[in-house]
């Protein structure tokens, strides 16, 4: 008999307020990296030390993702996400007042650091409701579409969030912009933990004893490759936003750089949902492979410091190819993921997206003296997603009914 129902859709099956709380919730934690990189290096702290802040949040960020994802699965969202805001608004806080106090480096990358790590992964914990939402509605075709789509709405997040952070502090100085950013945090997280509470009985209904399409030891070593893909996109988004910023600095046009940087979200944004929509028989290895391709030939473009409209142009290209490899690596990850913790394996991604982000900013940061040399590690990310893509290829002889 065929279980499968068709006509669910993303609406159907999540919910409007869903769709829209975990857009707007996601918001803040887009605008923090750009934002303290150009807080910092415009309130007379450097580049350099700007790039170890951006750095700080990915690797809080880092450490706190997979505990949050592991208690989100045994807790459930609201109290995990609650408390994880509470810590984040405090660490803003301390960091702004530091900040109007011309404190050192040191403390102030330490508030950075806090910041990432109680950062509420709301990307992944949406990512792993959708996999739940399809189990019980029987209704596998959502997995893939919801993937794209969260891909999607995580670009949007990436182009609207840098987008304000320029501009916030670009018209309205360093410590009003951070202390802005704090407001937004408030406000739209809060809006998604509303949204958490009125769906409570929905939310905590993620099924823990459904029977499971892998297990932790089946998953085995082909976990590596969906965490090597995503941290190469992690270091493309850092250094990319690095080397945008040295750039755009020494042009005298600084606005320009959450504009160009931008592009990256749109080009990734609209091949996240192209790629939800890729047939199944499009095998995700081949999929990670020519996103890649895209990165590398993306940043052999900017290593040429082209013109601004040729570096929006170019910048699409390097977002095309890293939404590509975004989405198809979720989609390796949920399907060998154990049933009891996506949440978990989800934000395993998450940490290596945001480490690479980290690494990426900060050899970008060391590197973007020379603004040219700021790209290179653009290039080496998407080599790393082709030993990601190559990998997963070689363990799909050894995979799990189902597993593309």
């Amino acid at each position: 008999m065929n279980t499968t129902l068709p006509s669910a859709t993303l609406r159907s099956a999540g919910g409007l307020p869903f769709l829209i709380t975990a857009l707007l919730g996601r918001l803040p934690a887009a605008m923090v990296q750009l934002g303290y990189l150009m807080v910092l290096s415009q309130s007379g702290y450097g580049l350099a030390t700007a790039g170890l802040a951006v750095g700080a949040v990915g690797l809080g960020t880092a450490t706190g993702a997979p505990a949050v994802g592991r208690l989100v699965d045994r807790f459930g969202p609201l109290p995990v996400l609650s408390g994880a805001t509470a810590l984040s608004a405090l660490g803003q806080l301390t960091f702004i007042a530091l900040l109007l106090r011309d404190a050192p480096a040191a403390p102030l990358l330490g508030c950075a650091a806090i910041v990432g790590l109680a950062n509420p992964q709301i990307g992944p914990v949406a990512r792993s409701h959708w996999s739940h939402l399809a189990v019980r509605l029987r209704a596998p075709h959502l997995v893939n579409r919801a993937m794209g789509y969260e891909g999607a709405v995580d670009e949007t997040s990436f182009v609207v969030g840098p987008i304000l952070a320029s501009l916030l502090v670009s018209l309205f100085g360093p410590a009003p912009a951070a202390a802005t950013i704090l407001g937004c945090t408030l406000a739209l997280q809060g809006l998604f933990l509303a949204h958490l509470w009125l769906d409570r009985a929905n939310w905590h209904q993620e099924a823990p004893h459904a029977a499971t399409h892998a297990t932790s030891a089946s998953a085995g070593t082909r976990i590596l490759w969906p965490m090597a893909a995503c941290l190469g996109v992690g270091i493309m988004f850092g250094s990319t936003q690095t080397a945008l910023t040295a750039l755009f600095e020494q042009r005298g046009t600084p606005a320009l750089t959450g504009i160009i940087y931008g592009c990256v979200g749109i080009g990734s944004g609209i091949s996240s949902l192209a790629a939800g929509r890729l047939p199944r028989g499009w095998a995700i290895p081949v999929r990670i492979g020519g996103g890649a391709l895209a990165m590398i030939a993306g940043a052999l473009a900017m290593l040429q410091l082209p013109s601004a409209g040729v570096a929006a142009l170019v910048a699409l290209v390097l977002g095309a190819g890293a939404g590509i490899v975004l989405v198809s690596a979720f989609s390796w990850m949920e399907r060998i993921a154990p049933r009891d913790r996506v949440a978990t394996m989800m934000t395993l991604l998450a940490t290596c997206l945001t480490l690479g982000v980290s690494v990426g900013a900060a050899i970008a940061g060391r590197l973007a003296h020379v603004p040219a040399h700021g790209f290179w590690p653009v290039a080496a990310s998407g080599v790393l997603g082709l030993v990601g893509a190559l990998g997963m290829h070689l363990s799909r002889g050894r995979r799990q009914p189902g597993v593309v």
